[in-house]
């Protein structure tokens, strides 16, 4: 009777064992945090490389749909159109126009879809003859769109004073 007892309990501990369900799988791991700051940084990179050549066009491939860019002393830009218009003006206006900007830091969100990057910038070769010069820092939010870092937001802190108004 006992073995008889014994091999019940043993054949409702199976089974009670078989039909509980599966423990959950583990939660996926979250971004790489550092191959996202990568990838910023190469988009950063390329960004840096059209403008030096001066290329709007390729410039505006990385600005967001619906961004919005804040340059010295101007209303805002909202837009790759509005952005890539802005710099060919620039550049027009600007023949001798070089320069470029460094990193401070990249901060990357936790999330992996929104990051903050600061730096400074310098140009040179500004106004008709390109004897003018500029220096500042800026703040640019990335943000993931379809897959890629694109700017939501560039903003920059120029040391120029505004240019008097012609009346």
């Amino acid at each position: 009777m006992r073995s008889r007892l014994l091999f019940v309990v043993s054949l409702l501990a199976l089974v009670a064992v078989r039909c509980s369900p599966p423990p959950p799988p583990p939660p996926p791991p979250g971004p790489d945090l550092a191959a996202e700051e990568g990838a910023i940084r190469d988009a950063d990179a390329r960004w840096l490389k059209a403008s030096q050549a001066k290329d709007a066009a390729a410039e505006a491939t990385l600005i967001a749909p619906d961004a919005i860019v804040l340059r010295t002393h101007e209303q805002p830009l909202a837009g790759p159109a509005a952005y890539q218009a802005f710099e060919e003006k620039t550049f027009k206006e600007n023949p001798k126009l070089g320069g470029g900007w460094t990193t401070d830091a990249i901060t990357v969100a936790a999330s992996g879809d929104l990051a903050v990057q600061i730096g400074t910038y310098s140009l040179t070769g500004l106004g008709p003859k390109g004897d003018m010069k500029d220096t500042g820092k800026f703040v640019t939010v990335w943000k993931k769109v379809g897959g890629a870092w694109k700017v939501a937001y560039d903003v920059g802190s120029t040391t120029m004073p505004e240019a008097p108004s012609k009346k």
